[in-house]
């Protein structure tokens, strides 16, 4: 063998740990590195008793290491849904901060149904759709009150 020149032997041996090694490259994903997590829980729409309305309550649980943004919310059974912010004033985004539960409920942040399109009746159980700017869109299962 002369200086310089791979045997064909080595040669493959050299190509076979190329291979292994290419085959090795790791990737992580946002959850693994601590991405956002939403879960809502505990929803309830508590109806109004001279408005045609409901308020949406529930605590929402950001186990992940980010946070998020509420961006907007829908239900079908009313034309509008408004986020309120703890002053009731109308808002148009909420901040979720990660790793934290954050109660929507009369003194923090909530949703207004406003404009019904029927009757509310108790212990009926709608889906409120909400929308994050990176979770995208999440159906919270609510009890009518």
């Amino acid at each position: 063998m002369t200086p310089g020149r791979w045997s064909p032997r080595a040669a493959s041996v050299v190509l076979a740990l190329l291979a292994l090694a290419a085959g090795c490259t790791y990737y992580p994903t946002a959850p693994d590195v601590g991405g956002v997590r939403l879960l809502p829980e505990k929803g309830r729409a508590v109806r109004s008793p001279t408005a045609n309305e409901a308020v949406v309550y529930f605590d929402l649980n950001s186990t992940g290491k980010y946070g998020d943004v509420l961006l907007g919310a829908e239900a079908p059974v009313a034309r509008r849904a408004e986020l309120r912010s703890p002053s009731g004033r109308q808002v148009s985004e909420i901040d979720i901060p990660g790793q934290s539960v954050l109660k929507f409920d009369k003194d923090g942040p909530r949703i207004v149904l406003s404009d019904l399109t029927r009757t509310l009746t108790p212990g009926e159980v709608i889906i409120v759709t909400v929308y994050f700017q990176k979770s995208g869109a999440i159906g919270i299962i609510t009890v009518v009150e």
